[in-house]
């Protein structure tokens, strides 16, 4: 006799934003169908893809039915925006989000959905919570490049303190769950945020927690024309800083962007989670004299001894 799967209905809802993304969106949906706690729905909006996206999931709407619902395209709009409107869309007690490149792992859903039952039961279910994993990086066929995400980008997940997220984010948005209490507190996303998954790592490092499953759930795949990916912290990568700091030191980057987040997350929620926006403001002079007078544990860092250095030269240039 063969062996029986149970697949079980978890109330989950699946977003997936699409856009020029029909080469891989088929073999992602199918990993999300073929989960071992399937989602109660998926739900997928276009934001005006230029190849055959649209029939792709016409296709998919054909095969699955009201598994899949399609959020109607209105233009462009942008990644976060995008993603916004698909989680105002969402009606479940928790809500996964997924990239359309990607391939889920069979237990995904089952290992994050169970950690977040966990956590709940200790914190209750009125506590904003954000459950997120470590991702294996292939190539665009999946074959296997031999590395783990955080290790590609030198992160270390496990420093999820409100002021060391503000300036780095350490939460892939693909491999995220979050429950309905971070949404009723996180949404809307606002225009200020770089990535609507930073926003949200910051809204749980604030008013909730934090949880990294140190496995890999997804197959996060490399292929080119990734919207963000593991780009990784080669020489390439300190190169164009360094062109970056002597040529255009106002820019700022990330670091820049990570700025603006602060300033609206503190105007929307009252909350300042780093003294970094008001240096920024400061003199260049008193930059330097706040730097003399504040113990060291208090100035912002980033992850490792590099980025942290170029925090600071940035800073101290601008």
């Amino acid at each position: 006799m063969g062996l029986v799967f149970v697949v079980m209905t978890a109330p989950i809802d699946v977003i997936l934003p699409a856009f020029n993304g029909s080469l891989y969106l088929r073999e992602q949906v199918d990993s999300i169908a073929r989960q071992t706690f399937r989602p109660a729905r998926l739900l997928m909006r276009d934001d005006g893809s230029l190849d055959d996206t649209c029939d792709v999931i016409l296709e998919l709407l054909n095969q699955y039915g009201s598994w899949i619902q399609i959020l109607p395209g209105r233009g462009n709009l942008g990644c976060t925006a995008n993603v916004n409107c698909l989680l105002e869309a969402t009606t479940a007690p928790y809500v996964a989000l997924a990239d359309q490149d990607d391939v889920w792992l069979p237990d995904k859903l089952e290992i994050a959905y169970r950690q977040m039952c966990s956590l709940e039961s200790r914190s209750g279910h009125e506590c904003p919570i954000l459950v997120h994993s470590d991702l294996r990086l292939v190539g665009k066929n999946l074959e296997d490049m031999g590395l783990a995400f955080t290790q590609k980008q030198l992160i270390d997940p496990l420093r999820s303190k409100p002021s060391e997220i503000a300036l780095t984010n350490v939460v892939t948005g693909c491999t995220v769950l979050c429950n309905r209490s971070l949404l009723k507190l996180a949404l809307p996303l606002p225009l200020e945020a770089p990535v609507h998954d930073w926003w949200l790592a910051l809204v749980a490092s604030v008013f909730g927690q934090i949880h990294f499953l140190p496995s890999c759930l997804i197959l996060y795949r490399q292929h080119g024309a990734n919207s963000i990916g593991a780009s990784g912290l080669g020489w390439r990568y300190w190169f164009h800083r360094l062109l970056q700091w002597i040529f255009r030191p106002a820019n700022g980057g990330h670091t820049l962007e990570a700025v603006h987040q602060m300033d609206c997350f503190e105007k929307r929620y009252g909350v300042c989670v780093s003294p970094l926006p008001k240096l920024v403001r400061l003199p260049r002079w008193r930059r330097v004299v706040w730097f003399c007078k504040t113990h060291r544990s208090a100035w912002p860092h980033k992850h490792g001894v590099l980025r942290t250095v170029a925090l600071y030269f940035w800073l101290l240039r601008i």
